[in-house]
């Protein structure tokens, strides 16, 4: 089974996560072609203070 793993800030709207488990379930479906099995998204809202980018806290960034 195809599991895609999505890391987002957290503020997004039902909404939205809806339509980026469609688009990429669909890029899956695109990339692999006809599959035996569904294609699992899981999303993970990660607060910033929780990222980091070439060694620097995303947090610390943005001031």
């Amino acid at each position: 089974m195809p599991l895609a793993h999505v890391y987002i800030g957290p503020g997004r709207s039902h909404a939205v996560k809806q339509q980026l488990i469609d688009n990429v379930t669909k890029a899956i479906k695109d990339a692999m072609g006809p599959l035996q099995q569904p294609v699992w998204v899981v999303i993970n809202e990660v607060p910033l203070n929780q990222w980091g980018v070439d060694g620097v806290p995303v947090s610390a960034a943005k001031r």
